[in-house]
């Protein structure tokens, strides 16, 4: 895993308090899961019921967007660069939801000619076309995505932003950004969730978050694991606990700065769990002799150090080693680790 790249997407969520992203296979049932996480997030921050109510929706809305009206692609294509990609971007005062999504070409000029027409209008004026479409009996699927773009700019009281990426011949990415909180300002724009889109389709990366978790949000963002990356559920477990391993190893290591960000990305067959974050230099010496340590573990030992430690049969060098361990015994292949100059380590293991 190359840090410089795992850094850029680091430092392109500067100043969130939570950042959540999701490029996976969009079951519909990742819906209520998304509702969680916005509620679980809004509750510790203390946000009223209007904000909440807002966010939401908005959530909900992005998220079937993608699932509706999603253009059909190959299926190399749908993997790699024509991928979807939801992203919730929060701090306590303000929340940045974006969707991209492929279209075809032809649905790519109708939707720019919609924002168009909704930017000149108030809210009061796009209620009233809300309610002229609800009693349209000719609406049409498209018809009712234009529906979800005029509720979604009325309630979030912002205008919705918008950036258009060409893929391919008879495609686009379309990228649709939407704002919530009140005196807020906008701290990116689409073009810039459409540059992290091509690093997050170079990595492959299928689910992502970043920052200090509650036990809440942990809870949501596992649910969604184990039923994401691919439909064999048999591997669910393992992508499960290796995630709950990095969790503690999070706490036990103590990050510093904005909160560590994980994120599972699959390239091919191969599904890997990394690790970045900001670091004391006294958890950087002991994660680089842990990584050593289990590493120079053959898979018989791994499995009895793992199992001594856990019946107290020896004394772990350190309380980060089980972590480890539970993350490199997924696998033959050894951990990887590098650390930059000022701290910030990247720890990868193919699960």
């Amino acid at each position: 895993m190359d840090l410089s790249i795992v850094h850029t997407i680091y430092r392109s969520f500067a100043g969130d308090r939570l950042s959540f992203l999701y490029s996976g296979l969009f079951h519909d049932e990742h819906t209520a899961r998304l509702i969680a996480l916005g509620e679980e997030f809004l509750g510790q921050n203390g946000a009223d019921k209007g904000v909440r109510g807002k966010l939401a929706f908005i959530m909900v809305e992005m998220y079937q967007n993608i699932v509706r009206h999603r253009a059909g692609l190959a299926s190399e294509v749908q993997e790699r660069e024509g991928r979807s990609m939801f992203l919730l971007r929060s701090t306590p005062a303000q929340h940045e939801i974006v969707a991209i999504n492929p279209i075809a070409s032809a649905d790519a000029e109708n939707v720019k000619k919609e924002l168009a027409r909704l930017d000149g209008l108030d809210r009061d004026q796009m209620k009233q076309v809300f309610l002229l479409g609800l009693q349209n009996d000719a609406r049409t699927q498209r018809g009712g995505a234009g529906l979800g773009l005029i509720e979604m700019a009325r309630r979030s009281g912002h205008p919705l932003r918008h950036a258009l990426s060409p893929l391919g011949t008879s495609h686009y990415l379309f990228a649709l950004q939407a704002l919530v909180g009140r005196n807020a300002n906008w701290r990116s724009a689409p073009l810039d969730a459409l540059s992290l889109h091509a690093l997050v389709a170079e990595l492959g990366i299928s689910v992502l978050c970043r920052g200090n978790l509650t036990a809440g949000e942990q809870e949501v963002v596992l649910r969604m694991i184990e039923r994401d990356l691919d439909e064999d559920r048999t591997r669910s477990d393992a992508r499960s606990r290796a995630f709950l391993a990095t969790m503690e190893l999070v706490e036990n290591l103590g990050t510093t700065g904005e909160g560590p960000m994980v994120f599972l990305g699959k390239v091919g067959a191969e599904v890997r769990m990394v690790l970045a974050a900001h670091l004391r230099a006294d958890a950087v010496t002991r994660i680089t002799k842990a990584v050593e340590e289990v590493n120079a573990l053959d898979a018989p030992g791994s499995q009895r150090r793992y199992r001594d430690i856990l019946l107290g049969r020896v004394e772990a060098s350190d309380t980060i080693q089980l972590g480890l361990i539970e993350l490199a015994r997924r696998h033959s292949a050894p951990l990887r680790m590098a650390v930059a100059p000022d701290g910030f380590m990247v720890l990868e293991a193919v699960i």
